[in-house]
C-alpha cells in the first residue's frame, strides 16, 4: 500500500519549523536514507512557473530544508526547473536563470551551496529526444537532459488549483517543466494535456523515490497563476506521486481524485499509481483535521468573475477555454473592465469548432458596434474561412480580431489588440500589468 505522510506547523511558520517537519513526514516515510543514497545525483524539481511569490511557486524555504537533508546523506541535491513558456516569450519576456534571481533561489542556493541548474541557458532548452516505452499520445519527448542524467527526481509542488491540470496541480503536473519550453511543452496543450502529462510521467516515474508537497500556502481559485492564497501550514510526503496527488486533492475538497480529477484518473486508471484514496495508507495528520474546502478552478465556466464578456461556444476544448480565462484574467489586471463600463461595450469571443458566428454582414456590423468581436483559436478562426477577407480588410478591419493557435498562447498581443480596437491607449503601466511581476 503507498503511503503518504502530512505534517501540520503551528504559526509563526520559520525556516525552523519548515526543516523539522519536512524530516518529519520523511522520517514517517522511512528516513531519507531509504530513499537516496550517498553520491546520487538528485534533482529537486520545484515549480517556478513565473516570478511570483508563493503560492503561484514553491516556497524556497522548503526547497532549502529538503536539499539540505539531501546534502546529509551524502548524496548531490541539484535543484533544476525550467519557466514556463509563457514567461519566456509572451508574458514577463524572462528566462528561468531570471525567475530564480528574482525570487531568491539562486541567493539561497549559494548559501547552502548547492547546485542551481536552470534547463534554458543563454535562449537554448538543454535537451535529448527521447523515446517514451508504453506512451499513448505522446511516445518521444525533448526531455531536459538533467532528468535525464540524475539518478533520482524528486518532484516539489505547491498545492495548487488548476484550470488546465484538471482541478488540482501538484507531483504530476509540476513535471511538465521536464519538456522541452521551445518544442514539445507547447505540444499537446489542448484536452490531451492530461494524458501528455501521464505519459510524461510513465518515462520519469522510476526515477522518483517520493514526493514532497509545499502546502504551507496553497491556491485556491482560477490556479495555477490567478488563484487566492489559502494559509494551510502543511508539508506531506508520499512514496507514490499519483497518491501523494490524491490526497494532496483531498485535502482541499475533491473526495474521489481517482474519479474527479484528469492526470489522477488517467494514472490510476493506466496502472502507474494509487488514486483511490481509501486505498491509501496516511500517515501523521488525520486528512479529516486538516482539510479545507477550496474554491476550485474550472476552465469550462468562463464569464462569470468577469462582466461584459459573452462567449459563444461552438464544440470548444478545454485549451481555448482556459486560455480565454488566462487573456481575461491579464486584461483585469489592466482595468480594463472598468473602461468597458464606461464606453458600454462588450467583448464577444467565438470559439471552437463551428460556433454561431453571423454569415449576415449586417448582422456582424451591428454586433461589432456593441463591443469588440473576437474570433479565438484554430477551430473557429476555420469557420470564418468564407468571410476571412471581409473581416481583416474590409470595413470591419480592427473591429473583428481573428486570434489563430492551438490554442492561443499569446495573451499579452491580444490583450493590446483589444485594448487598440477599444481606443484605449497602451501603456508601460499596462505593459507591466501583462506581465504579472511583483513589486
Amino acid at each position: 500500500m503507498s503511503r503518504v505522510a502530512i505534517s501540520k506547523l503551528v504559526s509563526p511558520v520559520d525556516e525552523s519549523k519548515i526543516f523539522d517537519a519536512v524530516k518529519s513526514v520523511l522520517d514517517k516515510l522511512g528516513g531519507i536514507e531509504k530513499f537516496v543514497s550517498p553520491g546520487e545525483m538528485v534533482l529537486i524539481k520545484p515549480n517556478f512557473v513565473s516570478p511570483r511569490p508563493p503560492p503561484v511557486t514553491t516556497d524556497i524555504r522548503v526547497i532549502k530544508a529538503l536539499a539540505l537533508q539531501i546534502k546529509e546523506t551524502g548524496a548531490k541535491p541539484i535543484i533544476g526547473e525550467g519557466s514556463s513558456a509563457m514567461t519566456h516569450w509572451w508574458r514577463e519576456g524572462m528566462t528561468t536563470e531570471d525567475v530564480m534571481d528574482l525570487l531568491g533561489v539562486s541567493d539561497m542556493a549559494k548559501e547552502i551551496g548547492v547546485e542551481l541548474i536552470p534547463f534554458d541557458r543563454k535562449g537554448v532548452f538543454k535537451s535529448r529526444m527521447t523515446l517514451i516505452p508504453d506512451a499513448v499520445l505522446m511516445k518521444k519527448a525533448e526531455i531536459a537532459e538533467l532528468a535525464l542524467e540524475a539518478d533520482k527526481i524528486i518532484p516539489l509542488p505547491v498545492l495548487k488549483t488548476s484550470m488546465e491540470g484538471g482541478g488540482i496541480t501538484c507531483c504530476i503536473k509540476v513535471l511538465h517543466a521536464l519538456t522541452n519550453a521551445q518544442s514539445d511543452r507547447l505540444r499537446w496543450h489542448r484536452s490531451d494535456l492530461w494524458q501528455k502529462l501521464i505519459d510524461l510521467f510513465r518515462l520519469v516515474k522510476p526515477k522518483i523515490p517520493f514526493c514532497l508537497v509545499d502546502g504551507l500556502v496553497g491556491m485556491e481559485g482560477d490556479g495555477p497563476i490567478h488563484g487566492t492564497p489559502v494559509n494551510m501550514n502543511l508539508i506531506l510526503a508520499g512514496d507514490d506521486p499519483v497518491s501523494t496527488d490524491a490526497i494532496a486533492a483531498k485535502i482541499i475538497g475533491f473526495e474521489y481524485p481517482h474519479r474527479e480529477i484528469g492526470p489522477i484518473a488517467l494514472a490510476h486508471s493506466q496502472g502507474l499509481g494509487m488514486g483511490d484514496p481509501s486505498q491509501i495508507e496516511v500517515m501523521g495528520e488525520k486528512v479529516d483535521e486538516v482539510k479545507k474546502r477550496f474554491l476550485m478552478a474550472s476552465c469550462e465556466i468562463i464569464t462569470p468573475p468577469f462582466e461584459n464578456v459573452l462567449v459563444y461556444e461552438g464544440a470548444t476544448c478545454r485549451g481555448c477555454k482556459a486560455w480565454i480565462k488566462f487573456l481575461l484574467y491579464m486584461l483585469r489586471d489592466t482595468g480594463i473592465f472598468e473602461d468597458l463600463k464606461r464606453l458600454d461595450k462588450k467583448l464577444f469571443f467565438f470559439t471552437g469548432l463551428e460556433p454561431p458566428f453571423p454569415t449576415d454582414l449586417e448582422e456582424l456590423r451591428e454586433l461589432s458596434k456593441k463591443g469588440v468581436i473576437l474570433v479565438y483559436g484554430d477551430c473557429s478562426t476555420n469557420t470564418t474561412k468564407h468571410s476571412y477577407w471581409v473581416l481583416k480588410q474590409g470595413e470591419l478591419k480592427g473591429k473583428i480580431i481573428l486570434i489563430p493557435g492551438c490554442p492561443p498562447f499569446d495573451s499579452a498581443q491580444q490583450a493590446t489588440q483589444i485594448r487598440d480596437a477599444l481606443g484605449l491607449e497602451t501603456t508601460e503601466k499596462e505593459e507591466e500589468a501583462f506581465k504579472y511581476v511583483p513589486t
